[in-house]
C-alpha cells in the first residue's frame, strides 16, 4: 500500500467527526496529476514549500472568528456576554461549567475538530521535508516550519485534553490513533519545537507570516515551563536558556507605547514574534470585531460602528476594575483604557441642527434590552479595527470584516516569562528589576512612579502571585490566560472567585481543568474507547 493512500485513510478515521471532512482530503491531496508517486513529488522542494505556505493558512484557520476565541469562555479574564449565555444553548456550559459542559457539547467538538486538520497536514509535511533531496539547508527549514505549527496545536490540544493521539506518518503503526501517555506528548511538543528552533531562520525578506527561530525559542521555553509536572519536563532552568537566546540576538525590543501594538497600520513590529496575517476583507478577515463588540452598538448605530458586535467575548468584572473596585487595575496603568473599552459613545453620521456630526451613547432603557445586561459594561477594545466604521473612509465598513493582525508571541511576553524563570531559580530580585524596567515603566508611560515599583525583596511566592496579575494586565485577551491558570494550578480557584457565571453556577470542579473528549470522536475512532474519556465526564 502506498504511504500517500495509507496516510489519507488515517486522516479519515482520525477525523471522522469533523463537520468537513473534504478539507482533509484537500490538505493531503499533494501528488501532482498523473500517476508520479508521492515519494517522487516530495523529492522536490517547490512542492514541499507550497505544502508549508499552505500550512500557516491552516493554522490562521484554526485561530479567525470564533474558532480562535472559544477557549478564551470560561476563565478569569472572560466570559460571555449575557444574552449569549440565555440564547446560546449548550455554549452556556463552557462559563457555567455545569451538565452542560459534557462530551456532547458543540462547543468543545468545535474547539477540537478545527485544529486536528491542521495538526494532520502539519504531520504530512514533516513526513514530505524529511523526504525531500533537493536542497538539503531549504528543506530543513521547510521541516522546522512543520514541525512548528504542529508543536503549537499540539500544545494548545494537550493543555486543553490532555492525552492525545500523537500524529506521526513514520511510526502509524506503532503509535495508533489513540491517545498518548501525557510524557510521551509532551516530549513531541518539546522535540517539535527544539527542531524548529534549529533549523529556522532568524528572518525573512518579505514573508512575515513564516515562522522564525526567535518564535520557537520561546515556544520552546514556554513549552518546558507548562509541561505537566507529572511528566518530569518541566524545567525553569532550560526554559530560561531558550529565553536568554531570544534575548541575546537583540532582534527583537519593547515599543515604547503600549497602544502602539494594536495599531492596524503598525502590523509585525519588533515586539513581535509570530503574528497571523489578517486582511480587513473577506476570506482573510478575522471577524474578532463582531464577536467582542457590543450588540447595543449594533443595535443603535448598526454593523458599520467599529465597536458593534454581538457580545460572544466580553470581559469579566474582574478583568475591567479597578484594585479600588476589587478588580486587576491599579491607578495610573495606560494599558487599561488601551486594553478595553468603557465609552460607548459614537460620532454618528446622524446631523445636529447645527450641521455637525451627533455624538450618541446608546441608552439601553430605549432599545430591546431590558437595562439589566451588560451590552454597555465594559468591552474588548484590542481587536478593534477602526477600518471598519463607516467614517473610515477604507471601504470596509462590517464590523465582521475586522482584520487586524494578531501577535500570537511578543516580546514583552518572552521577557516576562524569563522573569518568570529567575524567581523559580531563586533570582527573585533580578526577576523584579526585569519587571520593573521593562514591562511596568512602558504601562506608566516611561515614568514608573515610586510606589508602583514592585520591592526587589518580595519573596518567591510573593513574586509567583504579583507575575501571574502582571501578565493578566499585559497580555489580557491575547489567549494566554487559560494556560497560565492551568500550567499555575490556579484555574478553578480564580475562575470561581472571578468568572460571572462559574461562581453564579457554583458547579465548577477539579476535574473541568480539562475539556471533555467530544463524543463523536469516541464513537468514530476505533482507538478511543469510552474509557479514555477524561475523568468527570460522562463515559
Amino acid at each position: 500500500m502506498k504511504k500517500g493512500i495509507k496516510y489519507t485513510a488515517l486522516c479519515t478515521f482520525v477525523l471522522a467527526f469533523a463537520m468537513n471532512i473534504s478539507s482533509c482530503s484537500d490538505f493531503l491531496q499533494v501528488e501532482p496529476t498523473g500517476s508520479v508517486p508521492e515519494e517522487e513529488a516530495y523529492a522536490h522542494v517547490n512542492v514541499v514549500e507550497k505544502l508549508v505556505i499552505g500550512l500557516y493558512k491552516d493554522y490562521r484557520g484554526c485561530k479567525a472568528g470564533r474558532n480562535g476565541l472559544m477557549t478564551n469562555l470560561g476563565n478569569d479574564e472572560t466570559q460571555q456576554g449575557n444574552y449569549q449565555l440565555i440564547s446560546s444553548g449548550d455554549q452556556a456550559g463552557m462559563d457555567k461549567y455545569n451538565g452542560q459542559l459534557n462530551p456532547t457539547s458543540q462547543q468543545v467538538a468545535t474547539i477540537w475538530n478545527n485544529r486536528w486538520p491542521a495538526v494532520v497536514t502539519a504531520a504530512k509535511v514533516v513526513y514530505a521535508a524529511k523526504k525531500t533531496t533537493e536542497d538539503p539547508k531549504k528543506a530543513a527549514q521547510l521541516l522546522g516550519e512543520a514541525c512548528f505549527i504542529r508543536g503549537m496545536l499540539m500544545f494548545e490540544l494537550s493543555m486543553y485534553w490532555g492525552e492525545i493521539p500523537i500524529i506521526d506518518m513514520d511510526r502509524t503503526e506503532e503509535l495508533g490513533l489513540g491517545p498518548q501517555p501525557l510524557k510521551d506528548v509532551w516530549t513531541y511538543i518539546i522535540d517539535d519545537f527544539k527542531t524548529a528552533a534549529e533549523s529556522l531562520p532568524e528572518s525573512y525578506d518579505a514573508e512575515p507570516q513564516r515562522a522564525t527561530a526567535g518564535a520557537a525559542w520561546a515556544m520552546l521555553g514556554k513549552a518546558y515551563m507548562a509541561a505537566p509536572v507529572e511528566t518530569g519536563l518541566r524545567d525553569f532552568a532550560k526554559a530560561d536558556e531558550c529565553f536568554k537566546m531570544i534575548i541575546a540576538s537583540n532582534r527583537y525590543e519593547i515599543l515604547n507605547k503600549y497602544a502602539d501594538i494594536f495599531r492596524y497600520d503598525n502590523p509585525n513590529s519588533k515586539e513581535s514574534l509570530f503574528e497571523l496575517q489578517f486582511d480587513p476583507k473577506w476570506p482573510d478577515q478575522n471577524s474578532w470585531q463582531f464577536d467582542t463588540g457590543s450588540r447595543a452598538c449594533d443595535s443603535w448605530f448598526g454593523q458599520e460602528c467599529s465597536f458593534s458586535g454581538y457580545d460572544f467575548l466580553v470581559p469579566t468584572p474582574f478583568a475591567y476594575k479597578t484594585v479600588a473596585q476589587g478588580g486587576i487595575w491599579e491607578e495610573g496603568d495606560l494599558r487599561k483604557d488601551e486594553a478595553l473599552r468603557y465609552d460607548f459613545t459614537y460620532k454618528t453620521k446622524k446631523y445636529s441642527d447645527k450641521g455637525e456630526y451627533q455624538m450618541i451613547t446608546p441608552d439601553l432603557s430605549k432599545t430591546q434590552w431590558t437595562g439589566t445586561t451588560d451590552e454597555l459594561d465594559p468591552h474588548i477594545r484590542k481587536f478593534e479595527d477602526y477600518r471598519t466604521d463607516a467614517l473610515s473612509g477604507f471601504g470596509f465598513n462590517n464590523m465582521w470584516n475586522s482584520g487586524k493582525n494578531f501577535s500570537v508571541i511578543r516580546y514583552a511576553d518572552v521577557l516576562l516569562s524569563h522573569a518568570e524563570c529567575l524567581n523559580e531559580m531563586g533570582q527573585t530580585s533580578d526577576a523584579v528589576q526585569i519587571v520593573n524596567d521593562k514591562i511596568r515603566t512602558r504601562a506608566w508611560g516611561g515614568t514608573l512612579p515610586a510606589d508602583k515599583k514592585w520591592n526587589a525583596g518580595m519573596n518567591q511566592d510573593e513574586f509567583r502571585t504579583k507575575i501571574m496579575d502582571e501578565r493578566f494586565r499585559e497580555l489580557c485577551f491575547e489567549g494566554w490566560r487559560r494556560i497560565d491558570l492551568l500550567r499555575t494550578d490556579n484555574f478553578i480557584k480564580l475562575v470561581k472567585e472571578r468568572n460571572r457565571w462559574a461562581k453564579e453556577s457554583g458547579t465548577i470542579q477539579d476535574f473541568h481543568k480539562r475539556y471533555p473528549i467530544p463524543d463523536t470522536e469516541i464513537k468514530t475512532n476505533d482507538a478511543f474507547s469510552p474509557e479514555d474519556q477524561n475523568p468527570g465526564y460522562s463515559k
